[in-house]
């Protein structure tokens, strides 16, 4: 068996514990053997989940970079916090994961992606909506040339009430943004991908902010809430003629929540939410449904810490490279911009 690849985590709260971790667990040639964390009780809790309480606890990144011989660090940090520790690892010699969004600006993203170059390492971007088993059949129907050349896409994200009372999502400080970095960026990253990352040229959008910061039936603090944004909605264009109209939020009277990948191509259309593939076929327009997924069973987030080894392990390109996240990040950027701006941005 080939020698177990040294793991350190940045940052242990619910995203490292929730998501990440049971996706390290699930493989024998890994091993987490050290954890940063500027909260004491986060490392403690963290290390017990790992299973192990005396594992080496850092509150310095750096520090644990330093003491650590490291493989790989995984980055689960606020998203104000990602480009810092990516950069520092990569130096260290270890290849990257880190959650989205993969940073809080185009320029930030410019960094991490050129750091992972000069260190000569992988460079992945928790996108985990991609490996989720109804989104992997919508790879496959891709693939499979049965869609054709997505034109159009209507992408949307809503959550009635349901800001994040934990963590530190709605705080400026540590998160940039709102629902647009912690929810459009899935949607937005699964529709890019199936498109085959189309050259995005221009965005108009608009964000509100009229009910998250005031007493409701959620349960977060509406005087901790300084992001931006609750609401968000843009249309986005492409230099080959595509368009995309995205809608997310934590927060709008709406009579239900969302949550709905549409894509329409020329030779057929798709959606995940239920998951359907639309098809002219003997005369009809049919619609056609899955009944046997071979994917079946996957858990997204471990399958996105399986594959990301699978490409150290075989020097595989990285599932979700820097460069296809910094096209992400540009639309991200863009959807501030024009709403700040109150005008169509190019991006």
């Amino acid at each position: 068996m080939a020698k177990k690849l040294r793991v350190g985590v940045i940052g242990s709260g619910a995203i490292f514990t929730g998501a990440h971790l049971p996706g390290w667990k699930a493989l024998d040639d890994v091993e987490i053997v050290a954890i940063a964390d500027i909260q004491e009780a986060s490392r403690k809790s963290a290390a017990e989940a790992i299973g192990n309480p005396k594992l080496a606890s850092y509150e310095d990144y750096n520090e644990m970079l330093k003491a650590e011989k490291l493989d790989v660090v995984d980055v689960c940090t606020p998203n104000c916090f990602h480009c810092a520790p990516t950069i520092a690892a990569f130096k260290a010699g270890a290849h990257v994961i880190v959650e989205k969004p993969c940073a809080t600006s185009v320029a930030e993203v410019k960094k991490m992606i050129a750091a992972g170059k000069q260190a000569k390492k992988k460079f992945m971007v928790a996108q985990s909506l991609r490996f989720s088993p109804e989104h992997l059949a919508m790879r496959r129907w891709v693939d499979e040339g049965l869609v054709g050349q997505i034109y159009y896409g209507r992408l949307s994200l809503l959550r009635p009430r349901g800001v994040p009372s934990w963590g530190a999502f709605i705080v400026k400080e540590m998160s940039a943004g709102g629902p647009c970095y912690d929810l459009a960026v899935h949607i937005l990253d699964l529709a890019l991908s199936l498109m085959g990352h189309p050259e995005p040229v221009a965005v108009s959008a608009n964000y509100w902010l009229e009910l998250s910061n005031k007493p409701s039936v959620m349960k977060h603090d509406p005087a901790r809430y300084t992001v931006p944004d609750e609401l968000a909605a843009g249309f986005v264009r492409f230099a080959n003629g595509a368009c995309l109209i995205l809608e997310t939020s934590w927060a709008v009277n709406a009579p239900e929540g969302t949550y709905n990948v549409f894509l329409a191509g020329d030779k057929g259309g798709m959606q995940n939410s239920p998951l359907t593939l639309v098809r002219e076929e003997a005369g009809m327009l049919t619609n056609s449904t899955v009944q046997v997924n071979p994917d079946a069973g996957i858990k997204s987030h471990s399958e996105e810490i399986r594959r990301f080894v699978e490409a150290i392990r075989k020097n595989l390109p990285s599932p979700v490279p820097g460069e296809q996240a910094l096209l992400t990040q540009r639309i991200l950027d863009g959807i501030y911009k024009s709403a700040e701006q109150g005008k169509e941005v190019k991006v």
